[in-house]
C-alpha cells in the first residue's frame, strides 16, 4: 500500500524542490530600467560649514570621453578632514560611490555618461561632523563643427 501511494505521489510531481518554473521573456522585450531609490539629477543646497572646517572641491567632465574628475582643493579644514565621499548620479539611473583623501589637488576619476550627471561630495571630519560641500550637475558637451 505504501509503495502504491509513493508511486502516485512521484508520478504527480508533488515532490519537487518548491521552486516555480522560470519563464524566459519573449525575444525582443527588455526588462524595464529602474532607477535606484534616492536618485535625483537635481542639485540641492550645500551645508553651511563653519569657517574653520571649510573644504573646497571641484568637478569637471571631459568633453571627449565623458570621464568625471573630482578634485580636492583643500581649505581651512584640511587638517581636520578625514575623507571625502563622492556620489555620482548618472543619467543612466546608476549611482556610483567612492571615497578619496582630502589632500590638495587629489583627483578621483569616475566614468560619466554622455548626458547630465550629478556629483555630490560630503566631507567627514575628526570631530564626527559631516557636511555636504559640493552638489552640482555636469553636462556632456558634444563637439560641434564650424560650417
Amino acid at each position: 500500500m505504501v509503495l502504491v501511494i509513493a508511486a502516485v505521489v512521484l508520478s504527480a510531481g508533488c515532490t519537487g524542490s518548491g521552486n516555480a518554473p522560470t519563464q524566459t521573456p519573449a525575444s525582443g522585450t527588455a526588462a524595464p530600467s529602474q532607477t535606484a531609490p534616492g536618485f535625483s539629477l537635481t542639485p540641492t543646497p550645500v551645508d553651511s560649514v563653519p569657517s574653520y572646517l571649510k573644504m573646497v572641491c571641484d568637478a569637471e567632465k571631459d568633453p571627449l570621453n565623458a570621464k568625471i574628475t573630482v578634485i580636492s582643493r583643500g581649505g581651512d579644514g584640511l587638517y581636520m578632514c578625514k575623507g571625502l565621499d563622492v556620489t555620482a548620479y548618472l543619467s543612466t539611473g546608476e549611482i556610483l560611490t567612492n571615497s578619496m583623501l582630502p589632500d590638495v589637488n587629489r583627483e578621483l576619476k569616475l566614468d560619466g555618461t554622455q548626458g547630465t550627471d550629478r556629483i555630490v561630495v560630503v566631507a567627514h571630519y575628526d570631530n564626527g561632523d559631516s557636511y555636504k560641500i559640493y552638489d552640482d550637475v555636469l553636462e556632456y558637451r558634444k563637439r560641434t563643427t564650424n560650417q
